[in-house]
């Protein structure tokens, strides 16, 4: 029993703060997400995760810029993150976009699942203009 309990709290990890994901991420690729301690945020070029929110096929149509919200959440089979919800252009089709979010000393990273492989996310907490 006591091998079983140490397995278990070795997967276990502490729960995000605000302070963990409030702030700026910048993405490899140019997208961007201001995340505020309120629960609002900002997205900026993030790839929009798939057809169920309504949009196009089209190159130009694959991207979202426009407000958000976000909560603290967790991506299937992944570690913690927030996740951000923003009206599609559909009408009544709410969009759902997930950050994983990796913290680190010295600098969360992340992704957004949605995007192509090789696409990170870097935190610079306290730029939330």
């Amino acid at each position: 029993m006591v091998a079983f309990l140490f397995y278990l709290g070795r997967d276990r990890e502490d729960p995000l703060a605000i302070a963990d994901v409030a702030g700026v991420w910048q993405g490899s690729d140019g997208g961007r997400l201001t995340v505020r301690a309120d629960g609002s945020a900002d997205l900026e070029r993030v790839t929009r995760p798939g057809p169920e929110c309504g949009q196009s096929a089209d190159a130009a149509g694959r991207s979202y810029t426009g407000p958000a919200t976000w909560v603290f959440d967790t991506y299937p089979d992944e570690k913690p993150g927030i996740s951000f919800d923003y009206q599609g252009p559909a009408a009544a089709k709410p969009c759902k976009v997930y950050l994983v979010v990796f913290p680190r000393e010295g600098g969360a990273k992340g992704f957004l699942p949605q995007d192509p492989p090789g696409v990170r996310y870097v935190h610079s907490p306290g730029q939330q203009n």
